[in-house]
């Protein structure tokens, strides 16, 4: 049922994988989701080995900030969760490959990857989520370029990875596919500007900031879904055993009112 209703999805026209990369298509696939797994384990286990750290109220980068009692796993989670966004782009692009914008999308996720990558030497100096001074001296500018440098290599994951569905709707562009996954994006990045607004009124009433914690947790479950939808599509394309032709039709509105004889 799963591979039909795929296969209705599926633009019309769009070639099969070629069998030479379909395996390799696969692993980078597995890959991407085992990045994100490790990746929430790694921050977890983090957590729960620094003294006083609050998953509601800190950012998961600030288990590798200086002084953290870990900060290599952070380091090491981090790295590997860029590697896995950058697994999934280069898996992205031979499925693209005769498509419009083909390589827009698949550099987005490369680009996010990179970004997610340097955000572990690029570590933080202090916790701004607990620390009013830190907080002081990050709104001064007094903090060193490591600090502001992670801090705009993690904008670079966010928008990158939310330019993605738009991207891929472009390539998939006209079709069903195409569609779903505009009407997602959309529907994502308004829940997102409402949970902004939610989290800075939060932070306006709150004695502990922003609870910057469990707003970036909300987003990373955002992106961990993503993400598995992304590989368990492409490992789906990589199969065999997709059927010849172009996926059935929807019948238009003409058609569904035209009498039947």
């Amino acid at each position: 049922m799963l591979r039909d209703f795929a296969w209705w999805l599926r633009p019309a026209g769009w070639p099969a994988l070629p069998d030479a990369v379909r395996g390799r298509v696969r692993a980078l696939a597995c890959v991407a989701i085992g990045a994100q797994v490790l990746f929430v384990a790694g921050w977890i286990i983090a957590g729960a080995l620094e003294p006083g750290y609050s998953p509601v109220r800190s950012y998961v980068s600030e288990l590798g900030r200086r002084g953290a009692a870990h900060p290599w796993i952070f380091d090491v989670s981090v790295v590997v969760w860029g590697a896995g966004f950058i697994a999934l782009g280069v898996a992205l692009a031979p499925a693209l490959r005769t498509r419009r914008w083909a390589w827009v999308a698949p550099a987005l996720f490369v680009i996010a990857g990179v970004c997610a990558i340097l955000d572990a030497p690029l570590r933080l100096d202090c916790a701004a989520t607990i620390s009013h001074l830190c907080r002081a001296r990050e709104t001064s500018g007094s903090l060193s370029w490591r600090e502001y440098g992670h801090v705009w290599a993690s904008f670079g994951i966010e928008l990158s990875l939310l330019l993605t569905p738009f991207a891929l709707a472009r390539s998939l562009w006209p079709g069903r596919l195409a569609r779903l996954v505009f009407l997602g994006a959309v529907i994502v990045a308004s829940a997102l500007v409402l949970l902004a607004g939610l989290g800075g009124w939060v932070g306006a009433h709150s004695p502990y900031g922003w609870h910057a914690g469990l707003w970036q947790r909300i987003w990373l479950m955002i992106v961990h879904g993503w993400v598995l939808i992304c590989a368990a599509a492409l490992m789906l394309e990589a199969s065999h055993g997709w059927p010849v032709g172009n996926p059935p039709r929807a019948p238009g509105l003409d058609e569904v009112l035209a009498p039947q004889t």
